[in-house]
């Protein structure tokens, strides 16, 4: 599989996993998954895309064609403050509707029915059940094709839908599989972090359309310019020291301690200091958490 990324005003930020197939963010605002042979579940070539086959759901149609379908990356904690709806509410993220989801999680736990296996999966972030539903006609069903590949322990990358009943959250799942390069974790964690800044504060400056202004574009632009002690990008000694202390430290998917920075930054800055740093990084999208909220990576290897 292919994923070449977000592609706004011509500007890609993607990365290319294995598989067959050719699939893409949209470009713009709108972060359609689109590819080749209509869908994101494309082994054989021009096949006819993740929908069940059938005639469709009627739901998603439109005059002319289908509703606009879009693929969002999301952590587990996006999804669980979600607000919760009812009947036909639509579900909405950063005041956009959120159909189709993408998520990547470690397998912590496995239960198999008759009809489903339901997975639970967290992030670093939140817990949340994955199900995959078995085909009742027969045919081996997605779950039943993966479930071996699949074990308690192992990373996985998810797309589906959210649902909501009787006050609880799922994860209904098109399809489940293993990760086995970990560079991809690290990929999802930037996505995650790249679409909402975007969708919250508008595309970077460098990605305006023409005659647009830069002014409406404030994604890590910082707001410090002409205080004493921070550069015209509101770096700071201390902020620009955690910078350099993750990107000198050995490669890990799993990102860097915050106990392990304030170590190695103590004789020069205070804790306090060192944490206050830290969370201003992490608001402004330099930073983003990995495994858990004690580990952090940088979203970008130039400062």
């Amino acid at each position: 599989m292919n994923f070449d990324g977000f592609n706004q005003q011509n500007t890609s930020f993607g990365y290319n996993a294995n598989g067959g197939g050719n699939y893409s963010y949209g470009g713009g605002n709108d972060y359609s998954y689109g590819g080749s042979g209509g869908g994101f579940d494309n082994n054989s070539g021009g096949g006819a895309g993740w929908m069940n086959t059938g005639g469709g759901d009627d739901d998603t149609k439109v005059r002319g064609g289908y509703k606009n379908t879009t693929l969002r990356p999301v952590n587990i904690k996006q999804l669980n403050e979600v607000p919760a709806t009812t009947g036909d509410m639509p579900v909405l993220i950063d005041g956009e509707e959120l159909r189709q989801i993408t998520l990547v999680g470690v397998v912590r736990n496995i239960v198999q029915q008759p009809v489903n296996i339901t997975y639970s999966v967290e992030d670093g972030t939140g817990k949340i059940d994955v199900r995959m539903w078995l085909n009742n006609d027969g045919a081996e069903g997605q779950a039943q094709k993966t479930d071996s590949d699949i074990a308690i322990g192992k990373y996985v990358r998810i797309y589906g839908e959210l649902k909501f009943f009787n006050n609880s959250r799922t994860v209904s799942a098109h399809k489940i599989r293993p990760i086995t390069d970990h560079n991809e974790i690290t990929y999802h964690g930037l996505e995650v972090t790249y679409v909402h800044l975007c969708k919250t504060r508008g595309q970077p400056a460098a990605m305006q359309p023409a005659g647009g202004s830069a002014v409406s574009a404030p994604y890590l632009a910082g707001n410090s310019m002409g205080r004493p002690g921070t550069l015209d990008n509101g770096m700071t000694p201390v902020r620009s020291a955690i910078l350099e202390a993750i990107k000198t430290a050995p490669a890990n998917p799993e990102g860097v301690s915050i106990s392990v920075i304030q170590q190695n930054l103590a004789g020069r800055f205070q804790i306090n200091e060192i944490t206050s740093a830290i969370n201003w990084l992490t608001s402004e999208g330099h930073l983003f958490n990995t495994i858990d909220d004690q580990h952090i990576q940088c979203t970008t290897t130039t400062f």
